[in-house]
This record gives structure tokens, sequence and C-alpha cells, in this order.
């Protein structure tokens, strides 16, 4: 499985017409193709997007149901593995010289210090490997910083490296499956993306370079992230809204392959992939840490909160109490989660107005509402300082009551 493989599952529009880098977003707006499958010619070169834009695409690519991804997709941790290794001259890519304005890099939006590489997988290798993505802005043709979160696995390689008196060996694959995709967004356990791509997709092959293990690529970036850094940002991140500008250590890259008429891979950030890729994965998580305290129905992530702040749990109430562990277990699942509200069975977890009716029946703030002061939360919440408020809604019906709740119509 491959990038081009999922051209079959998508089947996406083939815009005709020759862009400037800068031109790609308006021009998706004006066509309204915002979150749909696209190729489009960038500066002489194809460029893929919105390859997994939607739960139904996700779904489409899994053979599973979209109103059901959390339940899914706690499945596939009990699938096997099941993993091939071949050399990297079987890949078929073609060696190029150092220059990564030959990529069609682009740059979203007027506030951007730069262009940015938003769909690379970043592999990183000591003891297991680490597959990830990351933002990797443009600084020369052969450099970028990449911003790296700590503290999270690729920055504590990066750190370790550092404080050894190394720099961080790594491959950055561009245009892979959007299964390994996914996988690579998820949070598993140390060195076990490869595991878990292989779970999700039926099979992986991966391909030998030295130390190095890649998928199946469009482009592979043999590089080193360094001790040196550079100011990175402003960048748009999944809010919609700025993210500050940090140092970021600045990954140069010694070889370049790509295929010799390679499609490019690019994540509009904000956009609806952005949100599903780092949103969709969690909601799995959550299930299985709730399925630890009481009956979980499903999970899912909140458009409004951009999927990443909120969620939704549906549980089956056997026992007064089992909604507030519920909210404690999801909190714990995420450490970005903001927000959780817990509903019953006979409650929509995707309609909005559903949602509200239970709060607006069932939710009394004095007694339902669980406030955690002082958590860790995410970086992204302009709202929030080095810590955050999470906070939780019983929306469930009291079980000695509950013939009261029925609706009728």
């Amino acid at each position: 499985m491959n990038l081009r493989s999922a051209l079959e599952v998508v089947k996406p529009e083939v815009l005709e017409g020759e862009l400037r880098h800068y031109e790609v977003l308006e021009t998706l707006k004006r066509m309204g193709l915002m979150d749909k499958p696209v190729i489009l010619t960038v500066e002489g070169k194809r460029v893929a997007k919105n390859f997994v834009s939607s739960r139904d695409v996700l779904a489409r690519y899994l053979g599973a149901d979209p109103r059901i991804l959390a339940v899914e997709l706690s499945r596939i941790y009990e699938r096997e593995e099941k993993i091939t290794l071949r050399e990297f001259s079987e890949l078929g890519l073609k060696k190029r010289k150092v220059n990564m304005f030959e990529l069609p890099i682009i740059k979203y939006f007027p506030g951007d210090r730069s262009r940015y590489v938003t769909g690379g997988v970043v592999i990183a290798k000591e003891e297991h490997y680490n597959a990830s993505i990351h933002r990797m802005m443009l600084l020369d043709e052969r450099s970028f910083a990449v911003r790296l979160v700590a503290p999270r696995h690729t920055y504590l390689m990066w750190r370790e490296a550092v404080e050894n008196g190394e720099e961080l060996r790594v491959a950055v694959c561009i245009g892979v499956h959007p299964l390994f995709l996914l996988a690579s967004a998820t949070r598993v356990g140390v060195g076990e993306e490869f595991g878990y791509a292989s779970k999700l997709m039926g099979g992986l092959t991966l391909y030998r370079k030295g130390e190095m293990l890649v998928p199946d690529s469009e482009i592979v970036l043999l590089g080193r992230i360094t001790a040196e850094t550079a100011d990175e940002g402003p960048f748009v991140d999944i809010t919609g809204t700025y993210d500050e500008i940090r140092r970021e250590p600045i990954l140069v890259i010694d070889e370049f392959y790509a295929k010799e008429d390679f499609i490019y891979y690019s994540i509009t950030p904000g956009g609806m992939e952005h949100r599903i890729l780092m949103g969709v994965p969690y909601e799995p998580v959550i299930y299985r840490f709730v399925s630890n305290v009481c009956k979980v129905k499903n999970v899912a992530t909140t458009p409004g909160s951009r999927n990443y702040f909120h969620a939704i749990v549906q549980i089956e109430k056997r026992t007064e109490g089992d909604a507030k562990n519920a909210i404690l277990a999801a909190l714990s699942a995420n450490p970005s989660l903001k927000g959780v509200i817990v509903v019953d069975e006979d409650i929509d977890i995707f309609s909005y107005e559903d949602v509200d009716y239970a709060i607006a029946t069932r939710f009394q703030a004095d007694r339902d509402l669980v406030i955690v002061k002082g958590a860790r939360g995410s970086s992204l919440d302009p709202s929030a300082d080095e810590t955050t408020a999470k906070w939780g809604i019983d929306a469930t019906k009291p079980l000695k009551r509950a013939k009261e709740f029925e609706r009728v119509i």
C-alpha cells in the first residue's frame, strides 16, 4: 500500500493549470475544494491534498463504519503485526541533488514566515524507531527549522543526542499511504508506530537504508537534526490562529531521493485533514481508557473544538458515578483534552442538538460539573498559559429516575 494505491480509494479531482506555491490555498477556497481530495500542479510538480479529510474517507481505507471509528480503531491493537523488510534500492527512488526548492513546498498564509513541509513523516532511530509528523519551515536549499514538542518522543531523542554531543539522524518521508500518516499521528507505545501501521494497513513493507527504515514513499530526505536552532513561525496551527515564534532545531538534509514522477503531499494548516489527523487518533485511546472504568459505547471529538480539545463520550450507565469516572478517565487519556461531555446511549454524539438536549435536561451544574484546576493542557490553547482548567459534564440520566427522561418524540 502506498500513496498511489490510495488514489483508487479517494478518486481525487485533478485540477488543470499550474499554480505558484502561494496560490494554492486561495485556489482551493475559490473552487470549494478546501476539504476535497485533489491533485494540483504546483510549479511543475504534482501535489496531492486532503486524502484524510473526513471520517468517511478514513473509514473507507479501513473498511469501517465512520460513525464508530473509535470502536473500530480500538480493535486494531488486537491484530497481528506483519512487517516485511526490503532493501532501499527496491523502492525505485532516484537520487537527486539536494535542493529543497525543487519540491513544491507551499506557503499557505501571508503571515507565514516561510514555506512549510506539513505532510512529512519524520523517522528517527535510537534503540528503537519513532515515526511522527512535524512541521518543517524551509530555511534554504538544504535545511529546515523543525518544530519538536516537549516532552514527545522525537524531542526526547533529539535532546539526548545533543546532550551526548551528537546529532539525531532522521529520514523524512513525504507522500506515504494515508494510513501510515494516521499511524504516525497516533500516540502509541515507544517504538510501536511501525507495528501499529502494519495493523492498520494489513501489513507493512519497510525499506532499509543503512540503519534507517522507511515505508513506501514518493520522496525520502535523509538528514540530521542538529544542536543549532532558528526562529520557527509564525505558523497557523489547528485552532486557525497563529502559533507563537520559538527557537527550534535545524534539520540539515544530506540526501534527497524521489520517484521520477513524484507526487508531493501537503496538509493545509488548520484544515479538516489537520484536525482529523490530530484528533481522531485520540478517540480509540479515550475509548480504551474509559472502558477500564465503565461500559463505553462510543467516543467522538467535536468539530467546534477543532477535533482536539473536547470529546463526547457515550456510555451504558450501570451505576451512579460511572459518568464521573468516565470524565476522569477521558481527561487522563489525552493531556491536551480540555473538556468532556458524557451522555447516555440514546444521545447521538454526532448531533450538537442531541448533546445540547442532554445537557439541558439531564445536567445540573452544582452536582454534575467536574472541574480540574492547574492541569497540564495544550500549548495550542490560546486561553491557557502553562496550565489549564479542565472540565467534565455528566449529562446522563439518574438511574433511579431513568423512566422520567425517556423521550416520546
